[in-house]
């Protein structure tokens, strides 16, 4: 059983005037959180989800976001805690023991689909632990006290994202053993590695934004409307038999 986490409790504080919180602002009129949700829903790789959201949201969330968008692998809605670590691993405690891997997704990634969710999985095969990322593009440069001191090797720099995918006795124990030893990580392929075990990388996408500003939601606009342009512009299974049908039609009035 493949079980999918998404973790979208933060209180948005970076959000500014635009005020409240990220995960739930509205995109043409849906919730950023309901485009995350989607290709997992419809992934034939995930069994269930675990959503993990504010506490106060939990009722609204249940309503508005898994009701009006009928999420049916939706099977717990659980309060975030003070950190995304703590919020991860209340969403790991009602995840069943007999799960086989865990896909852990951030809520404001709304780009992922279901390629990006399957290569991640396979991923994961290899090692028991695996990340979605996309290599550096610009120079990076090590900075102190307002000084560059250094200039790293950018072809050996990657861009973490997520979904990230493991064997769900890695991350449980990598969680354990974080709790134990008080270590704080940004994601969770971090806490993984310092347990010991080897994390793989699957080629992400650089469209696969997380949005943590005011800046960022003309860009995510944009893109939104972008995909939808295309998805109306691929002809469907019917038109497209209709067009093999009429170029044959077409090569027989040839050769007469």
């Amino acid at each position: 059983m493949v079980v999918a986490i998404i973790v979208g409790a933060g209180e948005g504080r970076r959000m500014g005037s635009t005020g409240g919180r990220k995960q739930f602002t509205k995109i043409s009129g849906k919730p950023l959180i309901a485009y995350t949700l989607e290709p997992f829903e419809k992934s034939q790789l995930i069994d269930h989800m675990v959503l993990v959201v504010p506490p106060d949201s939990i009722d609204w969330v249940r309503e508005e976001i898994v009701g009006q968008y009928r999420l049916k692998k939706v099977r717990e809605i659980v309060a975030g805690g003070e950190t995304r670590q703590q919020s991860v691993w209340n969403g790991l405690n009602v995840v069943s023991n007999n799960t086989e891997k865990v896909v852990i997704h951030d809520a404001v990634r709304p780009f992922v689909n279901e390629t990006l969710i399957k290569r991640v999985i396979d991923a994961s095969r290899k090692t028991g632990a695996a990340i979605t990322a996309v290599p550096v593009k610009d120079t990076v440069k090590q900075v102190e006290s307002g000084e560059v001191v250094g200039t790293l090797d950018r072809r050996l720099l990657w861009l973490a994202q997520t979904p990230q995918c493991f064997d769900y006795q890695i991350i449980v124990e990598a969680h354990k053993m974080a709790a134990r030893e008080k270590i704080e990580a940004t994601d969770d392929a971090s806490l993984v590695e310092k347990y010991g075990a080897k994390v793989a990388v699957a080629v992400g996408s650089y469209a696969n934004l997380k949005v943590t500003s005011p800046e960022d939601l003309p860009l995510l606009e944009y893109f939104l409307r972008q995909d939808r342009r295309i998805r109306l512009e691929q002809p469907t299974t019917r038109q497209r038999r209709t067009q093999v049908r009429s170029r044959a039609r077409r090569r027989r009035s040839k050769r007469k």
